[in-house]
């Protein structure tokens, strides 16, 4: 990309399930005017002006199967908004190797599931394209390392779309607690996805976890405003409902009176209903994760989500079904919305534009790759302004440790022992005890 072009071309890959609502049209918010009217939500309006001309050009889009057409329905659905828009859509069990030939992107947005994250990254550095990855990082401190070492070497900016860092109501709460609460004694974190998630929208629960796949939010969000470090790790986990779907999912048929049939799936689900999660940190603080992908359709939010912060002064609590907005629809009953995540605006010209912190974690990820391919700067002195794959070492060291000990815990418990296995976070890894 020269100077004189001012325009940064994005490839995506993999359609993500909150593509059509957040990642896609995000972009396609971009693509019609730019980040700099989305700067204020990340703090960096200041930038607007020096960003305001830079276009943003999807040149492809590609996913697994050709057979399942995802990749050429999200093209077609860009191509109703902008028909003389080019898109290509890709297909291929390593599609991004031949976008990233073919098409040399200057930007690689990974939407693919958790376990395939890190070859794309990898590739993608190598072919001299920066990153803008979905969360988590990926599932291995091996890999983590990986990434971190060869986005330094090659000076890409590797940026992870951790959204919760961005709402309004959360980094209110704790940009304002080491002064309003004091020492912060204990976390306690809650993100429980609905039982679709694992049962019918994700082929790959199996690759992964509800700790891996939305526990990383909070503990990024508790890293990065805290500055705490991990030291040690406990976990204990679930498994009733979705190792035995075989057995329940005609039970949940028929207590919401559809056919057994109705679900994609109906055979054992080898994952996990639940992992909860005790992390002791470097200055004493516990911090309690528990997260699930078994929440039912009927709860009224489409997730269920709170952090609260217990301090030796004060307490703090964001609890999402707490913020105000419930509506009551025949048929759909009682339901929490929240807009800050992602907010729609119909505007005069017809077109539809969204608002809330899931735009704006990818348009920081954005804005510190224009930063360093057009504004000069090094991927070093932009590290502060976005959410690094160097921010996200710890994560995944957690998240790990976390898998490794829930499962040894849940062997020894189905063994009569107890739940005594915790581990012991070390710089390269960490040290299991009680197994």
């Amino acid at each position: 990309m020269s100077q004189s072009e001012r325009v940064l071309k994005v490839a995506i890959i993999g359609g993500g399930m909150f593509f059509d609502d957040i990642i896609g049209q995000s972009f396609k918010d971009f693509i019609r005017g730019g980040i700099a009217g989305s700067l204020t939500s990340i703090g960096m309006s200041h930038l607007a002006a020096d960003v305001a001309d830079v276009k943003i050009d999807v040149c492809a889009v590609g996913t697994r199967s050709e057979s399942s057409g995802t990749a050429g329905r999200i093209v077609q659905w860009f191509s109703d908004d902008f028909p003389d828009h080019a898109i290509e859509a890709c297909y291929g069990d390593a599609v991004w190797k031949d976008i990233l030939a073919r098409h040399k992107p200057d930007v690689l947005f990974v939407a693919t599931p958790d376990n395939v994250h890190t070859q794309p990254i990898l590739d993608a550095i190598e072919a001299g394209a920066d990153v803008i990855t979905e969360k988590p990082l990926c599932l291995s401190l091996s890999e983590a390392d990986d990434i971190i070492a060869r986005a330094k070497a090659a000076g890409r900016i590797v940026a992870v779309d951790m959204h919760k860092r961005y709402d309004p109501f959360i980094r209110e709460m704790m940009l304002k607690a080491p002064q309003q609460y004091g020492t912060i004694n204990r976390v306690r974190a809650v993100l429980e996805e609905p039982l679709e998630v694992s049962t019918e929208i994700f082929a790959w629960a199996e690759e992964s976890n509800p700790f891996a796949y939305v526990g990383c939010h909070w503990l990024d969000v508790v890293h990065h405003y805290m500055g705490v470090k991990p030291v040690s790790v406990f976990a204990t986990g679930q498994k009733n409902l979705l190792l035995n779907w075989d057995q329940h999912h005609a039970e949940i048929a028929s207590r919401r009176s559809v056919a057994p049939t109705s679900f994609k799936r109906t055979g054992s689900i080898n994952t996990w209903d639940s992992i909860d999660v005790a992390v002791t940190y470097d200055n004493g603080m516990r911090g309690d994760y528990n997260n699930n992908w078994i929440n039912p359709a009927e709860f009224e939010g489409a997730v269920n989500q709170e952090i609260e912060l217990y301090g030796i002064y004060g307490r703090g609590l964001v609890d999402q079904q707490e913020r105000g907005y419930r509506e009551a629809v025949i048929g759909d009953g009682s339901r929490t919305r929240n807009p800050s995540f992602g907010g729609r605006i119909n505007h005069h010209g017809g077109h539809l534009e969204i608002f809330g912190y899931g735009k704006a974690s990818i348009a920081a990820g954005l804005l510190a790759i224009i930063r360093r391919r057009l504004l000069g700067e090094s991927a070093e002195d932009l590290d502060e302004t976005y959410p690094t794959a160097a921010s996200q070492r710890d994560i995944v060291q957690v998240i790990e440790a976390a898998s490794d000990v829930a499962q040894k815990n849940y062997d020894a418990f189905q063994a009569g022992k107890g739940s005594p296995v915790t581990a012991l976070l070390t710089e390269s890894g960490y040290e299991l005890s009680g197994n």
